[in-house]
């Protein structure tokens, strides 16, 4: 009887299931090496960026953003790229807005000879519209030269001329001071429609891309409504010449026109002139037309009576005045 060996199926059995575990949670690695490659690129800030924006090359969509990490003073952002796609060792990296609503996307741009060395672009050759802390520190910079003296001696100057200003002034800054007052008032207001703005903002940032088909049908429309421009165009010009070579010719059949119509006129005259005539000669032909129909009108023959071709057998009919 063949016994099984049970230390070594649980071993068997642990091993599996530690396999199953490691390619669970390796299984973005392993999507990644059927098609998909991780390129890391470092950019000074993240600007808006988010995981599920695309990744595009010379406007062609060829992956999407996976991750955003911050890694000391660095943002790195983790991309999953189509595995055709030929990455040189100079390869550089821009962040670009795709929509005047925000959205944005990671522009690629191949460069050098090879491939691109440990699958990172260093923050060397990558974009971003602008740098906040640069900003910043340049507004901090401006801040400090900025004379502090003179800023209040301005204020000083401004304020003895408020003092000695026309009741026009006063009245308008009194206004300016009511206005603030009512937007302080209604400040709940405000935000609340504000943040109804941001919300429309995000759904038409989701329908970017309905939007940006509806402008491109709209450009299709434009396009063949031009083609039905030069159609008409081409319509009006032929009836243009149509009414052109009628006019011509009346012109020139003007001359053979006018004797034409002067004997259509005589003709009429005279017509009207033997009205009469014409009448009695149809009512003539009505009795000839009659006997015709008699004699024509039994079918494919005709019927006819021949007198005096026979002797007379019998005798005439004594006349009724007595005569013989």
């Amino acid at each position: 009887m063949r016994t099984r060996n049970y230390p070594l199926v649980g071993a068997i059995g642990i091993v599996t299931l530690a396999l199953m575990v490691v390619a669970g949670l390796s299984a973005s690695r392993i999507h990644g090496l059927f098609g998909q490659t991780e390129v890391i690129v470092e950019l000074a800030h993240a600007a808006g960026l988010k995981a599920g924006d695309p990744v595009r090359m010379s406007g062609v969509k060829i992956g999407s953003v996976k991750d955003i990490d911050l890694a000391e003073t660095v943002v790195e952002v983790t991309l999953e790229v189509k595995d055709e796609i030929e990455l040189g060792d100079q390869t550089r990296a821009s962040l670009k807005v795709e929509t005047l609503l925000g959205t944005e996307y990671i522009a690629l741009t191949s460069a050098g000879s090879g491939e691109l060395k440990d699958g990172r672009i260093p923050i060397e050759r990558t974009e971003v519209p602008f740098d906040l802390q640069a900003v910043l520190g340049g507004l901090t910079e401006r801040i400090q030269d900025i004379d502090t003296d003179a800023v209040a001696e301005s204020f000083r100057a401004v304020a003895e001329v408020l003092d000695g200003a026309s009741p026009q002034v006063r009245r308008a800054l009194d206004g300016v001071a009511s206005l603030s007052q009512i937007v302080s008032r209604y400040d709940g207001e405000l935000q609340e429609l504000t943040g109804e703005s941001a919300a429309i903002t995000r759904i038409l940032a989701d329908r970017s891309q309905t939007i940006g088909l509806l402008v491109r049908d709209a450009g299709t429309f434009l396009t063949v409504l031009e083609q039905r421009r030069v159609v008409i165009e081409r319509l009006l010009g032929a009836a243009h010449r149509l009414s052109s070579e009628i006019v011509a010719s009346v012109q020139s059949t003007r001359d053979d026109l006018g004797p034409a119509l002067r004997q259509l006129q005589t003709t009429v005259v005279t017509l009207r002139r033997n009205k009469g005539d014409l009448e009695e000669s149809v009512r003539l032909y009505a009795p000839l037309l009659r006997y015709y129909t008699t004699v024509l009108g039994n079918g494919r023959w005709f019927e006819a009576g021949l007198f005096g071709l026979t002797p007379q057998v019998f005798p005439d009919a004594p006349s009724q005045n007595g005569d013989e």
